[in-house]
């Protein structure tokens, strides 16, 4: 498959692959403390420069793209309204630092904050996991105080597994995280689904 033809489409989104372009909007978006302070990966603060790195290697990921194996490192597409095309923010998936499957982190900007997008991306993100690639779970993980991540995680149905710590080189240690999951099997009940 192309890479250009990895496209997720949702009633107001398109999940989509990075494009140089994106770059000074991403830059914009994300050198934003309150957008990037719960990210275990994201540095802070985030110029143009690393927009670019950023898209480019997820360009020669993408490159590598078959449907066939989950991403043996982080893939992420870009969240675009289709009402005007704008960059709202981005969404990945990567192994899960514990179990089978995938495991999944986003980040909108602020400008677009407390309009459902982020349940709406997630809950695409989601469906694409389970009908291409086929995974049997998804992982999730957040900070505790990260209210809105978890009413996120709890509208697509993730249900609480534990607690830990994730590695976060970008702020200089760890940071506690409520450990969510959901199975194929959940979805599928959810969705009335047949596996």
């Amino acid at each position: 498959m192309p890479t250009t033809a990895v496209e997720l489409s949702s009633e107001r989104l398109t999940l989509r692959v990075p494009r140089p372009g994106d770059a000074p909007a991403i830059a914009a978006q994300v050198n934003d403390w309150d957008v990037v302070r719960y990210t275990t990966s994201i540095p802070f603060p985030y110029d143009l420069g690393m927009a670019e790195a950023f898209i480019a290697a997820q360009i020669e990921r993408w490159g590598e793209w078959d449907n066939r194996h989950i991403p043996i490192d982080e893939i992420a597409f870009i969240i675009e309204r289709k009402a005007d095309r704008q960059v709202l923010g981005c969404i990945g998936l990567q192994p899960p630092e514990a179990g089978a499957g995938v495991e999944f982190g986003y980040w909108i900007g602020r400008d677009h904050w407390k309009q459902g997008y982020a349940s709406e991306a997630v809950g695409r993100l989601t469906a694409f996991a389970f009908e291409t690639l086929a995974v049997e779970e998804i992982w999730a993980a957040a900070v505790p105080i990260n209210d809105a991540s978890h009413r996120v995680q709890d509208k697509n149905g993730f249900t609480i597994v534990g607690a830990g710590a994730r590695e976060s080189p970008a702020r200089g240690g760890s940071l506690p995280v409520i450990i969510r999951k959901l199975t194929r099997a959940q979805w599928s009940k959810r969705y009335s689904i047949t596996v």
